[in-house]
């Protein structure tokens, strides 16, 4: 096999799929190479026994997100749409908490939850219209609060406060009641950012918030691998080869089983740890899981949480959002694992806390243990020299820049956007 006659890049996930993209719609047709038996990385749809499709980490797509908006035919994935907001189990029952902007018919029941005080709720409208004042490349490089909007182009190289200090210490500095943020900040966001503590920068919060209040939740009816199967439809150039491992030799070469590698017509690393300026990356793992149930679906689309729960950051009935398919079904996602916990444990956890909240849970149909879901990275960004890793090598990743599916296909299209340049350079 010959490798030297044309751009890399190693990784078929989302990274890797958006830097073929955009390489091509340059006029350059580059190779692709992924180590499974498919593309997509993280972004996996699995089967119950009767076809029912449920995903494995990534659950939601946000129809805000630039990249997604860059690249997906949302019409075309046919996708059921998440109510804006949640149902809260507090006090003894489901209160609802939704976007009074979106979700009109839900105004009644936000305003007689008893779920934050005036004071949050204003806090919260304040926060939505001074985030959508401001650039999204402002946000994510840590710059919430500048008196100017800035056009994205000239964002500025150095990262603001946010990019470091957690989304923990912006609810407190921005004046959320402890109340607030325990029964429903902290809840949503955990669900996101898998992680309980909220030690994620308050720039991707303030970005995910952003994208949250201008666009919709989603899911393809066909399970997220829908999207990969859209995304890899649009190649018309990229020669794919799957099954290959890509290996890092000594001074920086690769191998392609066995064989050598070269990056002379440039290449970009999609994955991490396969060249010594990849940072060491450490990741929030989770577990999704789908038991049987007799409880009462919620009767809309819409995602429940459990503040106080250590494991179960949200869950969904399958009928509110796949008819008559899901039926008796509910869809859990947790946080996994804690220090010596087994799977077996983590699952009677789960359990028991749904239980808690009225759920009652029977068999278990399906379950899926996520162990690299989303990196923990700190601080977050949105620059091209993160990308660079040495002349005509560039990395991408949200390990990279962000940690989402919108990052890690930002990253993708800036490294093959800095692969074009040193191309024409070169």
């Amino acid at each position: 096999m010959h490798f030297d006659k044309r751009p890399v890049v190693i990784g078929g996930g989302a990274a890797g799929l958006a830097a073929c993209l955009t390489l091509e719609q340059a006029g350059i047709s580059p190779l692709l190479i992924e180590s499974s038996d498919r593309l997509g990385g993280r972004l996996r749809t699995d089967r119950l026994p009767d076809g029912t499709p449920v995903d494995r980490g990534f659950q939601v797509l946000q129809t805000g997100y630039p990249e997604l908006r860059r690249w997906v035919d949302f019409d075309a994935l046919e996708c059921a749409e998440f109510v804006p907001g949640a149902l809260v189990f507090v006090r003894g029952k489901w209160r609802a908490l939704a976007d009074p902007r979106r979700a009109l018919g839900w105004l009644p029941a936000t305003l007689g939850s008893g779920i934050g005080s005036w004071s949050d709720r204003f806090k919260v409208l304040r926060l939505v219209f001074r985030l959508q004042r401001a650039a999204p490349a402002e946000l994510q490089n840590g710059h919430f609060g500048r008196p100017k909007r800035i056009d994205s182009a000239l964002a500025p190289k150095e990262l603001g406060r946010w990019a470091h200090s957690s989304t923990a210490s912006f609810f407190k500095e921005w004046g959320f009641s402890d109340a607030f943020v325990k029964e429903f900040l902290g809840p949503f966001f955990s669900g996101i950012f898998l992680e309980g503590l909220l030690e994620t920068p308050a720039a991707q919060f303030h970005y995910t918030f952003r994208m949250l209040s201008s666009g919709k939740v989603v899911r393809p009816k066909a399970g997220m691998e829908a999207l990969v199967e859209q995304l890899a439809a649009q190649l018309t150039s990229t020669e794919v080869m799957l099954g290959c491992r890509v290996q890092a030799g000594t001074d920086t070469q690769f191998e392609v089983d066995g064989q050598p590698l070269s990056i002379a017509k440039g290449a970009i690393l999609a994955v991490p740890g396969l060249h010594p300026a990849h940072p060491e990356v450490k990741w929030n793992a989770c577990l999704n899981a789908v038991f049987q149930t007799s409880t009462s679906r919620f009767g809309k689309p819409v995602i429940g949480l459990i503040p106080g729960a250590e494991k179960v950051t949200n869950l969904h009935f399958m009928e509110d959002l796949e008819g008559a398919q899901g039926k008796g079904r509910v869809n859990v996602t947790a946080l996994y694992p804690n220090e010596g916990e087994t799977l077996e444990s983590a699952i009677r956890a789960i359990r028991t806390e749904l239980h808690g909240a009225g759920v009652e849970c029977g068999e278990l149909e399906w379950s899926a243990v996520v162990h690299h879901a989303l990196p923990r990275i700190c601080p977050v960004g949105n620059s091209t020299a993160a990308l660079a890793l040495e002349e005509g090598l560039f990395g991408a990743g949200d390990a990279l820049m962000a940690p989402s599916l919108d990052g890690a296909m930002r990253s993708g299209r800036m490294a093959a956007e800095a692969l074009i340049e040193w191309i024409h350079r070169a």
